[in-house]
């Protein structure tokens, strides 16, 4: 009961195996690759479209203000007049379209290359002189604003010369500063507002090299949204994305075109939105992405999710019946070879498909997850590189207040010095000189030596630059010293500049002692500046006598930061690029090429004080970027790029590196099975390759003895197998060489018999033998069971038979006790073997026939002329069932035509493929249809039709003697 649970468990244990590796683990890992690829396909999708929503929000808000739109189309329509053959002909074309399209809505003032009034093209052509003068003006205030975006317009001649015609054209309420808004281009570009009596109260104009046109804009255009409306139907009109824009009080309804079927969802993630919600609503049906631009509005990227690449499930179920089918057909194929191609499958291949089987899923684990870590490390690697970058910036931005304490350093060296040497006395031309020198050694913008009496002993400043008077800096120089020396001030009423040193109105000497030998920044005017000053004397007994002041533009100092910092920022970005630019001027640091790419940045930044990261196409590759407004540098954007092929790269590595792992797996599995193979299958192997020699009948095959373990010992005892089926060969030899023969002719009779032996030793016994001339012996016997006791007992029958007298022989029931006796003499509790035996004797001059039957099949006599057959029934005992020999002799005369058949039970028990016997019915029904005369071809027939045609696959012995009497 043990030994059959066990093999039950063992057969169980088996086909769990087979079905997890092969049923179970395939389609787990299909399912769970199935569900990863499709959701994160899903999700990269869903990201890509967030992106391009971002784009298009950021697009939208924008030129959400129709100041902003009109400002980028009227640009636009310049820049094309600028770069066509016909500049008048397609400005022409691009007003007439733009006033078909807003009638009543512009007025134009157009002006050829040589600043003439295209009368054409213009609205307004009276006044020739203000018009002509008013094309000067705007001419030089573009020219200087792009030398200098930081002057100041009402400085500027042409504009104070002209100030009164600007105001008669422009109205009341015009602004010089303002007349900046048009040319710039970013967050404060637009038309300017004015005043000039009627509803064309906004302003925007162009001045370039071949044409230049002034437009007056409708209030009443300004304020609606018709830019808004024409930009959301061009981004909507080429992608599935639906832009648009709703207004209050209702804002949940669009005011673009949109269909009717979304309106409640849009309703729902506008509604959402408005009550404090995430800017992105999802449900199953749509994807909508929102922004307030202003107050008033909301602007919105709407997505229907209507085909099939939003289908998760759609996605999950095509995929899983493409890769169900492949492994369908693959088993197929297997299935296939296996059946019809190759039956046999070596133990080494099952062991490595198993080895293979069992990394494959860690493998197939670890690429299920490979693919969202590789994404998360890619996200990390950005989110730390973007980290770095404005680290740098960070770093580089405070760095600047290094250069103050280094300047602190080297100015305090030198004067301390010549402190030291002059005392109290005079300064003299040396000190004077080295003084001077500092000037263009430290990049100065003024540079002054004020003695106490007032006089300006020496000076010296940028001419390029605004000029600080040298009245300002002896009324300084006076002041100070006198508040230091603890005198009084003398204010003068007509001179501004001295209210600040009252005592009671400004606290400037208070900070002027405080910072005194210190560089600082400082407002002089309107403007802040770099500042340094030193009082030469006696300071603790009141008695100074010289102000030494140095002074640099803000901007100054910030470039001598740059050009000497600068280069250093590239060794902690070895792999990026970095930017400086300034807001006020044309100034930048960096790459004049990478300058284009980075005016979009730029622009959006501009004037605001925040940081600014995503990526940006430089040269078509991809760029992360950090974009930040200086802290110390004020009025300057930091910009650090990136490229993202060095993250692509080293996420290469890594994806190489996990590849690399899975083969090194993959390979130490094949080594492993290789090792088994040297160790353990290798000896199974030879003992395989015994098991088919033996199979070929190959006795002389020996196995390898090998090492002196396990399998040597068990390839010792297959080898004495081996030998042992060889002897066992032999005696097979010897069995059928007892046999008699086949054919055999006596007389009018024709004897024909054959044993077929289905295993190496039978049970079966026939023989046939002349007595005497008259007298003719056939024997047929058949011990029970098969291989060495049946052929042993099967060699003594045959012996005892030889060995008897003729008299004996000629007595059936005499032979047949004296075989009793030596059965049931040899029988005990190791061996009890019987045999069913049928002993004939006849004349071979008369035909007649004298038997005696010991439990054998009866025997059939045959008439050929009558096409009969019939049982010769005598029921008797086997030989060695009990201690007395139960048989006496039987008579019969076989006539001529008549046949005598003598078989074994295996004809009768031979069953065909649905287990059918073949029966004693069916037998002696076949005999009379398969007669012949000649026993040799009656046997044939018969054989035909038993064994081939019946069981051709027969287990049992079968024996058969056929007696034709002629």
């Amino acid at each position: 009961m043990k030994e059959k649970i066990k093999i039950y468990f063992q057969k169980s244990l088996s086909y769990f195996v087979v079905i997890f590796c092969f049923l179970f683990f395939p389609v787990f890992f299909i399912v769970s690759t199935v569900h990863i690829f499709c959701w994160n396909n899903t999700e990269n999708l869903k990201q890509s479209k967030i992106t391009e929503m971002d784009y298009a929000l950021e697009y939208l808000n924008k030129y959400s203000n129709n100041k902003k739109y009109f400002h980028y189309l009227l640009t636009k329509y310049s820049e094309y007049a600028q770069i066509s053959d016909n500049p008048l002909e397609s400005l022409k074309k691009n007003i007439n379209n733009l006033k078909a399209k807003y009638p009543n809505k512009f007025q134009f003032i157009v002006w050829d290359s040589n600043g003439k009034v295209v009368k054409e093209l213009s609205d307004k052509t009276g006044f020739n002189y203000v018009i002509s003068k008013l094309y000067e003006v705007l001419n030089d205030v573009t020219n200087s604003v792009r030398i200098d975006p930081t002057l100041r317009i009402s400085e500027i001649k042409s504009v104070k010369k002209n100030i009164n015609l600007l105001h008669s054209f422009f109205g009341r309420i015009f602004i010089a500063e303002n007349l900046k808004y048009p040319i710039y281009s970013g967050i404060d570009s637009g038309p300017l507002k004015t005043d000039v009596g009627n509803s064309f109260c906004h302003v925007w104009f162009k001045v370039d090299k071949k044409v230049s046109f002034l437009c007056f804009i409708s209030d009443e255009l300004i304020t609606d949204y018709s830019g808004l409306d024409k930009i959301s139907k061009v981004l909507s009109k080429n992608s599935d994305i639906i832009f648009g824009y709703s207004k209050i009080p209702n804002y949940e309804m669009p005011v673009s075109v949109f269909p009717e079927r979304y309106k409640a969802d849009l309703a729902m993630a506008l509604i959402t939105y408005d009550k404090g919600g995430d800017n992105l609503f999802e449900n199953s049906r749509v994807l909508v992405k929102m922004s307030m631009p202003q107050p008033s509005i909301r602007t919105f990227c709407f997505l229907p999710k209507h085909d099939e690449t939003w289908d998760y499930n759609y996605k999950r179920n095509i995929l899983s019946g493409i890769l169900f089918s492949i492994l369908l057909g693959i088993y197929c194929l297997f299935g296939y070879w296996f059946l019809f191609k190759h039956h046999f499958f070596s133990i080494k291949w099952k062991l490595t498909v198993l080895f293979m089987l069992a990394n494959l899923v860690p493998i197939s684990i670890l690429g299920l997850v490979t693919k969202i870590y590789v994404e998360n490390k890619k996200i990390s690697l950005t989110s730390e590189i973007t980290d770095n970058l404005e680290k740098t910036i960070r770093e580089f931005d405070l760095q600047y207040n290094y250069l103050f304490e280094d300047y602190n350093l080297k100015l305090n060296s030198i004067v301390d010095k010549i402190s030291e040497n002059i005392g109290i006395s005079e300064i003299k031309e040396p000190e004077i000189k080295k003084l001077y020198s500092l000037y263009d050694e430290l990049d100065l913008t003024y540079l002054y030596l004020v003695a106490s009496s007032g006089e300006v002993i020496t000076y010296k400043y940028d001419e390029k630059k605004s000029k600080i008077t040298t009245d300002f800096i002896s009324t300084v120089g006076i002041n100070v010293i006198s508040f230091l020396n603890d005198k009084e001030i003398e204010i003068a009423k007509d001179d501004v500049f001295s209210n600040i040193y009252d005592r009671e109105k400004s606290d400037f000497l208070l900070s002027f002692l405080k910072n005194n030998g210190t560089v600082h920044e400082v407002l002089i005017g309107e403007e802040f500046r770099t500042f340094y000053s030193y009082v030469f004397g006696d300071k603790r007994n009141y008695n100074n006598n010289y102000l030494f002041i140095i002074i640099w533009d803000k901007e100054d100092f910030l470039n001598i930061y740059l050009k000497k910092y600068y280069n250093n920022i590239y060794k902690t970005v070895p792999d990026g690029d970095f930017f400086i630019k300034s807001n006020n001027s044309n100034n930048t640091y960096g790459s004049v090429e990478l300058k284009k790419y980075l005016e979009p940045v730029f622009e959006k930044i501009s004037g605001v004080s925040e940081k600014i990261t995503g990526h940006i196409d430089i040269k078509g590759n991809n760029h992360i970027f950090v974009c930040l407004s200086g802290l110390n540098l004020k009025n300057w954007t930091l910009v650090a790029t990136y490229p993202e092929d060095m993250i692509n790269k080293e996420i290469n590595i890594l994806i190489i590196q996990i590849v690399v792992g899975a083969l090194l797996s993959l390979l130490f599995s094949l080594i492993i099975v290789q090792m088994l193979f040297l160790n353990f299958l290798k000896p199974i192997r030879n003992l395989g390759e015994a098991t088919l020699a033996i199979g070929e009948r190959n006795f002389s095959h020996r196995v390898p003895i090998g090492d002196k373990d396990e399998f040597g010992y068990l390839n010792q005892v297959f080898n004495r197998v081996i030998e042992g089926l060889g002897d066992f060969e032999v005696a097979k030899i010897v069995q059928e060489s007892l046999f008699p023969g086949n054919s055999f002719k006596t007389g009018s009779f024709d004897i024909f018999g054959r044993s077929v032996v289905m295993t190496t030793l039978g049970g079966d016994y026939y023989d046939c033998f002349k007595i005497n001339d008259d007298y003719q012996g056939v024997i047929i016997g058949d011990v029970a069971g098969h291989g060495i006791p049946a052929g042993l007992m099967m060699a003594m029958a045959k012996a005892s038979v030889l060995s008897a007298p003729d008299e004996i022989k000629l007595d059936p029931t005499a032979l047949t006790t004296r075989l009793h006796k030596m059965f049931y003499a040899i029988k005990n509790e190791k061996l009890k073997r019987m045999m069913t035996f049928m002993y004939f004797v006849f004349n071979v001059n008369n035909g007649h026939f004298i038997y005696t039957n010991a439990g054998h099949c009866y025997p059939i006599i045959v008439d050929s002329v009558k096409k009969t057959a019939s049982f010769l029934e005598y029921i008797a005992t086997p030989l060695g069932i009990g201690p007395r020999c139960r048989c006496k002799n039987q008579e019969l005369e076989l006539a001529v035509g008549q046949s005598l058949i003598l078989y074994t039970d295996g004809i009768v028990e031979a069953n065909n493929s649905e287990g059918e016997q073949y029966g004693y019915d069916r037998f002696i029904d076949c005999l009379p249809l398969n007669y012949d005369v000649s026993a040799e071809k009656f046997y044939y027939n018969l054989y035909e039709d038993v064994y081939k045609k019946w069981s051709p696959k027969q287990e049992d012995d079968l024996t058969l003697i056929l007696i034709n009497r002629n």
